[in-house]
């Protein structure tokens, strides 16, 4: 028989979520799907938005010049310590 790593518990948390919890010295990573057809404005890209403005229009530029495409993904540090991540999928 193998040793088997410590399991790991699944919390889940109400709240909301471009407002993480860190802990001191610790990097927090929002991850979302955007689309590949150019369109910013329905789901949790709104939260997103309201609370930066930068992903939204790292977003809109990476459209208007390189057309992202499907399961690429683009990092936007929002904070010292928060960091936006748009991974693209279909809508």
């Amino acid at each position: 028989m193998t040793d088997r790593p410590p399991t790991t518990m699944i919390v889940h948390l109400k709240g909301d979520a471009t407002e993480p919890m860190l802990s001191e010295g610790k990097t927090a990573l929002i991850c979302h799907v955007c689309n590949d057809i150019g369109a910013w404005g329905k789901g949790f890209v709104l939260a997103i938005s309201r609370r930066w403005k930068a992903p939204e229009e790292h977003y809109r530029q990476w459209f208007r010049s390189d057309k992202p495409k499907l399961g690429e993904v683009r990092a936007i540090k929002v904070t010292d310590n928060i960091i936006v991540v748009n991974m693209t999928g279909t809508p």
